[in-house]
């Protein structure tokens, strides 16, 4: 990258971090809280296996994450199934680990 790009880009966008940071923090809904996410765990482990979800959300500012993750689930499982692949998509038994 040329030397005269990076201290264009710097300056004009100045703080750009700390705006994008501060915007962030702002969408955050005041009832949101870090336990939120301890909960889904507690969920998710407590959960049988061959039940659990492959992914789970806590979004309290429904940002769309969740969106994106099921479109980005769909285009994964047929390109896993056009591959021969689609036995990667669901748990098979117990899977039996080595001690360390």
């Amino acid at each position: 990258m040329e030397q005269t790009v990076i201290p264009a880009y710097q300056e004009r966008y100045a703080g750009l971090m700390d705006q994008v940071a501060q915007r962030l923090a702002a969408l955050a809904p005041a009832g949101a809280d870090a336990a939120q996410v301890a909960d889904a765990i507690v969920e998710v482990v407590g959960t049988p296996h061959g039940k659990r979800p492959f992914r789970v959300h806590v979004d309290p500012s429904n940002d769309g994450s969740e969106e994106v993750s099921r479109v980005a689930d769909r285009i994964r499982a047929q390109f896993l199934t056009r591959i021969g692949l689609e036995d990667l998509l669901a748990p098979h038994g117990t899977a039996v680990w080595p001690a360390v």
